[in-house]
């Protein structure tokens, strides 16, 4: 997993793809890889999920979806390291994660390479101050993002064909907690690159994103690679787990 040491000041580039579609096992797979991020490489590690509801780190799971339409429905409810707001997972969803030295990480420059990458596919992709992706004033992509000492990652949902009826569904809570000091969903209108090219397919998008970061071929990964690796282990378990997902000593 970890490349040799490069020259001072240079950064190798790597795309990694995830043949996971299980949320808990890539978010887990996300976490290995940036805990061995190498000093002078950057990774863009793309990774799809099968349905799912991710919330953020300081979010209540009671205020952000539909709990009990998840639970009758078999829907998993996950929660990720970074903050921001609650999201939906499904195969129509590319997700991306940048990594990278902190030194010299850029949020900015990594909206820029997703819009750079839709508008070389003919869609009119715009960026807010909220570090939002819209088309035609609609979110697309959203973004979320965690620091260390040394390096950091930005990762975020790009809605190629996803299935919005769900994701109004679940994310939409039947709870109020007007006094809550956790984090809030900042609802926006969304849509997606399918209703605007309707033959688009993810592995295009996907094919362009990798082509412009590296000109090095994709590596992909799977959990089986790293059973024997207890850390990567234990998060999963660590992940799954409802102190993590609903807060210590919930019912």
């Amino acid at each position: 997993m970890r490349p040799e040491r490069m020259a001072e000041g240079y950064h190798r580039k790597r795309v990694i793809h995830s043949l996971s579609n299980n949320i808990y096992e890539n978010l887990a797979l996300e976490n290995y890889l940036f805990e061995h991020l190498e000093p002078e490489e950057e990774v863009l590690f793309l990774w799809r999920n099968t349905d799912a509801v991710v919330i953020g780190r300081f979010q209540d799971p009671e205020i952000e979806c539909n709990l009990q339409a998840m639970k009758q429905d078999g829907i998993p409810l996950a929660r990720r390291q970074s903050g921001g707001g609650t999201v939906w997972h499904d195969l129509g969803n590319l997700c991306f994660t940048f990594m990278g030295p902190k030194a010299s990480f850029d949020r900015r420059r990594n909206l820029v390479f997703i819009q750079t990458a839709l508008q070389s596919l003919g869609f009119p992709a715009e960026l807010n101050d909220r570090h939002d992706i819209l088309l035609q004033g609609k979110k697309i992509s959203g973004s979320a993002f965690r620091e260390k000492a040394d390096k950091a990652f930005h990762h975020g949902t790009l809605l190629i064909n996803s299935q919005l009826d769900k994701l109004h569904y679940y994310l939409e809570s039947e709870t109020e907690k007007p006094h809550s000091r956790h984090t809030r969903s900042v609802p926006s209108p969304v849509t997606r690159l399918a209703d605007w090219q309707k033959d688009v397919e993810i592995t295009a998008v996907e094919t362009k994103l990798r082509t412009l970061f590296s000109p090095e071929p994709a590596e992909t990964i799977t959990p089986d690679r790293l059973q024997k690796e207890p850390a990567y282990c234990d998060y999963v378990q660590h992940l799954q787990s409802r102190d993590w997902i609903y807060g210590p000593g919930a019912p």
